[in-house]
């Protein structure tokens, strides 16, 4: 089933051909100051990306993931740095003679022992610097997904396909800022998705005014940008579809992860409607893991005062033999130029894992496209 799947993407992508394509670049800059506890943290980050398309001139619309830098508080220091790293090995010439010698480098690697050939006729055994460890990455998902869109659809490969989406439908957080909620202490009650990201397909298409979005994973280990497909692996399935009810728009999804020993499903629902000045939505969703199993409610109101943006979230946790954790978030939002905003974002929570940490943080924050 996996080499058929994978088989059926690449004559897929040999079929339509290739082509030049169209770049689109993007910028921004963001500065923030999150309040909690007795602390006040400053954070400033920006990002540059790049996007990658190209029209075929034959129905088909070819789409690349592209590169993007980004520097926020979730990415602590892009480039790796450290100190000075030195290893030494023995050599063996072609005669058997050992050579001493010593590799230095900056930074900070793990190490492993390899053999190499050296002029095709000496043998060297010597411990190499190989893997960088830091805290922070240039994109690492860079050109990981590709998509083909015709009329009928969009279909996506890629080694960092996330399925968590097609049932993770909550609506109660409505925070953007990733410092929003850092230091914040870690709920008692928290969903369970399992195995969600890695090497797989998705497809998207509609019928009538139903969307349907269908997932498989090949592998739901994290992905691999080489990927045996005979290989024995784990795969997940999910499956997600917008339907019209009236005055309602109503989601439901499911997420299968098929983990052997560590199977977890997931089903949520989630529906919106017109209400007063706004949109209010609600969500419901429920993990299943042997002896863990949880579930979430959650409600959002969105509106606009004036020409801000406000928006204010609830959701209410339970882990079986857990605490319920309950959160109310609220953010709102105001232009106050072409592509500049200020905004302010709050978050409480209850029923933390342990009542020391912190449970509630203000934030406020400007940001700036280019």
């Amino acid at each position: 089933m996996k080499k058929l799947i994978a088989i059926i993407s690449v004559l897929a992508a040999g079929f339509v051909g290739t082509a030049k394509a169209d770049i689109t670049m993007s910028a921004g800059s963001n500065l923030e100051m999150q309040s909690i506890g007795s602390s006040t943290n400053l954070s400033i980050g920006g990002s540059l990306g790049f996007a990658f398309s190209q029209d075929l001139g034959n129905g088909v619309t070819v789409t690349m993931s592209g590169l993007s830098f980004g520097n926020d508080v979730a990415v602590v220091d892009n480039i790796a740095t450290g100190g000075l790293t030195t290893t030494s090995g023995t050599a063996l010439n072609a005669t058997g003679t050992a050579v001493n010698g010593n590799m230095s480098t900056t930074g900070v690697y793990t190490t492993t022992t390899n053999t190499a050939v050296v002029n095709a006729d000496a043998v060297t055994t010597n411990t190499f610097l190989q893997t960088a460890s830091h805290t922070g990455s240039i994109d690492a998902d860079a050109f990981e997904q590709i998509s083909f869109a015709t009329a009928n659809g969009t279909l996506t490969y890629g080694s960092d396909i996330d399925l968590e989406g097609f049932a993770g439908l909550g609506v109660g957080d409505v925070t953007t800022s990733d410092l929003a909620d850092t230091d914040l202490g870690a709920g008692a009650s928290a969903l369970t998705y399992g195995n969600v990201v890695g090497n797989g397909l998705t497809y998207a298409t509609s019928l009538g005014g139903t969307s349907l979005t269908i997932g498989y994973l090949l592998d739901n280990d994290g992905g691999a940008d080489k990927f045996d497909t005979s290989a024995t692996s784990n795969n997940t399935m999910a499956i997600k579809s917008a339907i019209p009810v009236g005055p309602l728009s109503v989601t439901v999804g499911y997420i299968a992860d098929n983990t052997t020993s560590a199977k977890v499903t997931t089903t949520g629902a989630s529906t919106s409607m017109a209400a007063g000045n706004g949109t209010f939505s609600v969500a419901y969703v429920q993990t299943a893991v042997t002896g863990n199993d949880s579930s979430q409610i959650s409600a959002k109101y969105a509106t606009t005062l004036g020409a801000a943006s406000l928006s204010i979230g609830y959701s209410s946790t339970d882990t079986n033999t857990k605490t319920n954790t309950n959160d109310i978030t609220a953010t709102i939002s105001q232009s106050v130029g072409t592509g500049a905003s200020v905004f302010a974002e709050f978050i409480s929570r209850d029923g933390l894992a342990t009542s020391t940490t912190e449970s509630s943080s203000i934030l406020l924050g400007s940001s700036f496209a280019f």
